[in-house]
């Protein structure tokens, strides 16, 4: 004869079922959580791996004309805020004419910067800096049409380009935050505004710059204001993303600088 569950055993049973599945959801929802943490984690450091590839591009193609110490055509600034840097002699709202003069005018597309003097203090957020060997747009390299159509198109490609990488923007950034390229062909001695602005890193929420002299860190560097024109030998960036609890820092060589521990820098313009 055989033995039927009584109504106990299956409230038993319902029970141990129900809190072995409460167990497995449990487990499932901490695997889950663990997951899109793991995630965004990836994400998260593969833009900090973008960005710091892009700020070791563009440190390694700055570029100063190491014939001239007298042109401000090209330039290599690191300093608090987007102040004109002490030295340079063109102003915001001039332009430069044929013949080398300035002119009085506001540039087509131009906003002045915002007023004061960079470097007043620790150490320097702003770059303002010249580069070679910018690569002509894909789109520039396939057209067949002539060189006028090309430069009203794409506008200037190559030789010397002007950058400043900033948390405060020259124009509007329409709402847009974070860190901020400018970027200008072909330089024109003004550091401080000109080109076009887009965002290199939306979620930065701080950054300073130091430059290597040779022997010590310096905390901001200035070649308008350098009788003899050198560039750092290498630039320490120390930045945060939204969020972050710690600093991250990387070390970028400068390609073009002549400064050594044997031969360092005889001026720096900063402290």
């Amino acid at each position: 004869m055989k033995r039927a569950f009584t109504l106990l055993e299956l409230l038993i049973s319902i029970t141990l079922i129900a809190v072995v599945a409460a167990g497995i959801t449990g487990i499932l929802s901490i695997c889950l959580g663990y997951n899109d943490k793991l995630r965004a984690n990836r994400s998260t450091e593969l833009n900090r791996k973008i960005f710091e590839d892009r700020m070791t591009d563009l440190i390694h193609r700055i570029y100063i004309d190491p014939n001239s110490n007298t042109s401000a055509t090209t330039f290599f600034v690191g300093q608090t805020g987007m102040g004109v840097p002490p030295g340079q002699t063109v102003q915001p709202g001039q332009t430069i004419s044929a013949t080398g003069t300035n002119t009085s005018g506001t540039q087509t597309g131009q906003t002045s910067a915002p007023s004061g003097v960079g470097g007043s203090s620790g150490n320097a957020d702003t770059l303002m800096f010249t580069t070679i060997g910018r690569k002509p747009r894909a789109a520039f390299l396939a057209s067949t049409d002539d060189f006028e159509t090309n430069n009203q198109h794409f506008g200037p490609q190559g030789g010397v380009t002007e950058y400043s990488v900033s948390l405060t923007p020259v124009g509007d950034p329409k709402g847009k935050t974070g860190l901020i390229v400018r970027e200008q062909i072909p330089a024109d001695q003004d550091a401080t505004q000109g080109g076009y602005e887009s965002i290199l890193e939306p979620d930065i929420s701080r950054i300073t710059y130091e430059f290597f002299d040779g022997t010590t860190w310096q905390t901001s560097w200035n070649t308008f204001n350098q009788t003899t024109r050198q560039l750092p030998n290498a630039i320490r960036v120390t930045y945060s993303l939204t969020g972050d609890k710690t600093d991250h820092v990387f070390v970028v060589g400068v390609l073009l600088s002549n400064v050594t521990p044997n031969n360092p820098a005889t001026q720096t313009g900063g402290s």
